[in-house]
């Protein structure tokens, strides 16, 4: 269950719910199905897998919670087909041409015809709600797949005070101070072998850098040329791996072996508990990781005057 992606999100400091009531609140919207009739449908399951009625994993103040979202699978061109088949044979047989709106009632009767015969397509995604951190962290690398989770247990609970986490700092001009070379990343922060520089201007011109040693000549030669970094492959404490974007996003997360290790030493006896020792490890050590990478983006106070 391991994060591959952290979407970040604020939460408010004064946001309180506990584990039963966020279990109560997820009972009341669970995941059915799109049926004969839904385009696509979205509902709350188990983090612990089928026939598991346990919607919320706890642990150290942070909850794990999965949505569930289905979609029927109806291909553009198969309606097209049929639509372009119905409107000739129509236009044919009354001889009159078939307006816009009429097409498009057409195209609309055809798609409520056809999704009863669809194939659906289920994806999960977890979520985790770390109220002692004010931390809300989906697992995904896009808006869309968050923003659906987001409004869906806004709905669920009511109200949902999030919002992106604000820095000091534009991530992408501090990431070009990291990769020039008369800079040095704060530690425990390494960097890792890939990035991708933006070039301004009309020309938006991209260089992208992958199993590189970042510190080479090409590189610093296209920052000299005036190219900012919208993505550095970073390492933290020698425990997480993870690509940080202009826009604060945390992508392509691995979770090296010492933490492997630890699970391992761990030996649990179910997936369970398998599950619960993850959680515990995943959420202790991507908060510190946070609380570390936040820091970065906090401008030094003005030195009191003499």
């Amino acid at each position: 269950m391991w994060f591959k992606n952290l979407y970040l999100l604020r939460l408010s400091s004064d946001f309180d719910l506990t584990p039963e009531a966020l279990h109560e609140a997820l009972e009341s919207k669970p995941f059915l199905g799109c049926g004969n009739e839904l385009r696509e449908a979205s509902g709350w399951v188990s983090p612990f897998g089928r026939n598991n009625e346990q919607l919320v994993l706890a642990t150290n103040g942070c909850m794990l919670l999965t949505l569930a979202h289905q979609e029927k699978l109806l291909p553009a061109s198969v309606v097209r087909e049929e639509l372009d088949t119905l409107v000739a044979d129509i236009e044919e047989k009354e001889a009159r041409k078939i307006g816009k709106r009429e097409k498009q009632d057409l195209r609309d009767e055809i798609e409520f015809e056809l999704l009863p015969k669809a194939f659906t397509r289920t994806k999960k995604m977890d979520a985790w709600l770390d109220l002692p951190n004010s931390w809300m962290i989906i697992n995904s690398s896009s808006n869309t797949p968050a923003e659906r989770l987001t409004h869906l247990l806004r709905n669920t609970l009511g109200s949902l005070p999030v919002a992106p986490p604000k820095t000091d700092m534009s991530p992408a001009v501090l990431m070009t101070q990291w990769l020039a070379d008369d800079h040095t990343l704060p530690a425990p922060f390494t960097l890792g072998e890939a990035c991708e520089l933006k070039g301004q201007g009309e020309a938006k011109s991209v260089a992208t850098f992958k199993r590189h040693e970042l510190m080479a000549e090409e590189v610093q030669a296209n920052l000299a040329a005036g190219k900012t970094v919208s993505k550095l492959a970073l390492i933290w404490a020698d425990k997480i791996s993870f690509v940080l974007t202009e826009d604060l996003g945390v992508r392509q997360v691995r979770f090296l072996d010492v933490l492997a290790d630890n699970l391992k030493d761990a030996d649990p006896q179910s997936r369970a508990e398998k599950l619960d020792i993850e959680f515990t490890l995943m959420t202790g050590e991507v908060t510190l990781m946070l609380a570390d990478l936040m820091q970065c983006f906090t401008a030094e106070p003005e030195p009191e005057p003499a």
